[in-house]
């Protein structure tokens, strides 16, 4: 028998560089997705994946469904969830029910509201956290510390085993309600906490996923009380665009560079009122972030970023407007290319409504189904398995029907892909 012929290492070294060549351009034509760290994939990879979908399920109906949880929860409750991919699990995020010995999340295998005890010998505080995120790298959700930050201990889900794990920060630099929602930053490895009482304090802070440890940050600039409110990752840019508020008025807004680390500065060019904005939404195929609408619901003209170019682009509202404080964070559906935005002053109307990514439009629909209160759903989560979006109940948690958005499509979308740090969030 022959034996093969030794090759030198450079020839080795450029047959390596082919392959790595040839595999770039299989993901970005073949449609495969990315992995929770953006890992050997492409932005055109990503549409590639998403477009069939959209073709296929372009005429596909929806509804707004209810269910009896059968849970016992305070009003206000919770405040976002976070998706768990292998337990296919939404978890929520405890606000006033925070102190309370069980806590919930949603089998989206079996559609059960599941009370768990989260076995704090010493209660979380009230109002304790407002927004997660999940770290695929540990498997836990990490909640974002809003009056729970001067407490010692903070907490996150550990996904293997579905209990709550207290750790201890140990920074010193913290104020109350310090943050309102936090963003995995997939080539760091880090989670970034969103500032909002922190903001006007000289170090911010990030959790460093290969570590665990709670990192300070100087970010170097000056901004103000209550600047922001939550964060959506963008893609193409590798940048968190963190959420206005408090900042809306003013002419400069911030994102965090996840290639440097660094807080960015840009101008927006325009004049928004505070309060304007709670939450947003990644758009894939438009490359867009779309601001949710709170208190500047009732104007007629929204906002977006544009992640070709990073501007804020205006946009016009043609469909009948909601109230104000009407909406508390949005989900975009994969199969419908839209973003549902989330009830919560609107919810008690007859009316909600969703952006279509196809057209950019804001479209009302008639929900048709019956809320008890006001302010009902904080956040919400899209289960892959059902093709549904389930609201986080905020004050309708004490009440015994919830609700969601079911797709009629019998199309499954990638678990990695929805629970990833594009769709992951408050």
């Amino acid at each position: 028998m022959k034996s093969l012929p030794v090759l030198s290492s450079n020839t080795q070294l450029g047959i390596q560089q082919q392959l790595r060549k040839l595999y770039k351009r299989i993901v970005e034509y073949s449609g495969i997705i990315p992995d929770l760290r953006f890992n050997n994939t492409s932005y055109q990879g990503l549409r590639n994946y998403l477009d069939p979908i959209h073709r296929r399920c372009e005429k596909v109906e929806f509804g707004v469904g209810s269910y009896t949880h059968g849970a016992t929860a305070l009003t206000g409750a919770y405040r976002g969830g976070v998706y768990s991919p292998i337990q296919n699990r939404i978890y929520m995020v405890p606000a006033i029910q925070a102190p309370q010995p069980n806590w919930h999340y949603l089998d989206c295998n079996t559609v059960e509201v599941v009370a768990y005890a989260n076995g704090l010998g010493v209660p979380a505080h009230i109002w304790a956290y407002t927004g997660g995120c999940y770290s695929p790298t540990q498997n836990r959700i990490y909640f974002a510390p809003n009056e729970q930050a001067l407490e010692t201990n903070w907490h996150y889900i550990d996904c293997n085993t579905g209990e709550v794990v207290a750790y201890a920060h140990g920074s010193t630099t913290l104020v109350n309600f310090a943050y309102h929602g936090c963003i995995y930053s997939p080539t760091q490895n880090r989670i970034y906490f969103i500032p909002n009482a922190q903001s006007a304090e000289t170090k911010w802070h990030y959790i460093d996923c290969d570590t665990g440890d709670v990192v300070e940050y100087e970010h170097g600039l000056t901004v103000p009380w209550f600047a922001y409110n939550s964060g959506v990752y963008s893609p193409t840019q590798n940048r968190i665009y963190m959420v206005p508020d408090g900042q809306a008025p003013l002419p400069i807004w911030h994102y965090i560079d996840c290639d440097t680390g660094d807080v960015v500065e840009y101008n927006n060019n325009l004049t928004v009122p505070a309060d304007t904005y709670e939450g947003g939404v990644y758009s894939p195929i438009q490359n867009r972030i779309y601001f949710v609408p709170y208190t500047g619901a009732n104007k007629d003209t929204w906002h977006y970023i544009d992640c070709n170019t990073g501007d804020v682009v205006i946009y016009n509202v043609t469909s009948s407007l909601p109230e104000q404080f009407a909406y508390v964070g949005g989900v975009y559906n994969p199969t419908q290319n839209r973003i549902y935005l989330v009830p919560f002053g609107q919810s008690d109307e007859s009316t909600w409504h969703y952006i279509d990514c196809n057209t950019g439009e804001v479209v009302a629909y008639e929900h048709g189904v019956t809320i008890v209160g006001n302010n009902a759903y904080y956040g919400g989560i899209y289960s892959s398995s059902q093709n549904r979006i389930y609201f986080i109940p905020a004050f309708e948690a004490d009440k015994p029907v919830w609700h969601y958005i079911q797709d009629y499509s019998d199309v499954k979308v990638s678990r990695s892909l929805m629970s990833g740090p594009m769709f992951n969030k408050l």
